[in-house]
This record gives structure tokens, sequence and C-alpha cells, in this order.
């Protein structure tokens, strides 16, 4: 009984802890749609032609989740870093995050709804 109790909370545990994440990232014009469960504390890679949005969320309080992300883009076999860094999102609504390009880059939007599940 105990270890089922064990294996119960851990499993409920693991299934508070993840996230819808919708949205949009748009970098030099172009914008690419994804969505896609996410856990806590994992990274997530979503393709867009020759860009890639890197992302992992990590929960502050009830409200409010850290989102660490990276763009980079793709030329030839290389990966070339657009823009990366850290900004905090509300959860269950619609935020924006504009981040600064590196010398040289272009500047990027990431717009992302997170939904508990």
């Amino acid at each position: 009984m105990k270890y089922f109790l064990l294996v119960f909370l851990f499993i409920a545990q693991s299934a508070l802890a993840c996230w819808k994440a919708e949205g949009t990232f748009a970098v030099d014009g172009e914008t690419y749609k994804f969505s896609q469960k996410i856990n806590h504390n994992m990274e997530y890679k979503f393709p867009g032609a020759n860009f890639i949005l890197s992302m992992t969320l990590k929960p502050i309080d009830k409200k409010t989740t850290q989102v660490t992300y990276k763009i980079e883009e793709k030329k030839n076999l290389k990966l070339i870093l657009v823009t990366m860094g850290t900004d905090e999102v509300t959860n269950s609504k619609s935020s924006d995050i504009f981040a600064k390009g590196e010398e040289g880059q272009p500047n990027s939007i990431i717009s992302i709804k997170l939904t508990d599940i």
C-alpha cells in the first residue's frame, strides 16, 4: 500500500508540472507558430524555416513563470546566435517578449500563452 501511494504521488506531482505553451516567434519579419505540452525545467526546440527557438520554463510562483529562451539561425552547417535571454511571463495570459538581437542580428518578438494542464 505504501509503494502504491508513493507511485501515485510521484505520478500526480509530475502531472501537475506541465503547461501547454501556444504562441509565435517572429524574427526578421517572419513569424512562426508553436503549440506544445511543456514540462518544467526541460528545454524544448521549435524550428521555423532558418530559425530555431529553444525555450525552458521555470515556475516562480502560481501566477508567474520564468522563460529562458534562445533563438539561433541555421547558416550552412553552423548555428548563429540571434538572441538569448530570460524573462517573466504571467500564466494563463498572452505575454510578449521583445528580445534585442545580438550585434548585427535582427530583433525578435516571442508571444506566448501558458495554460496549466
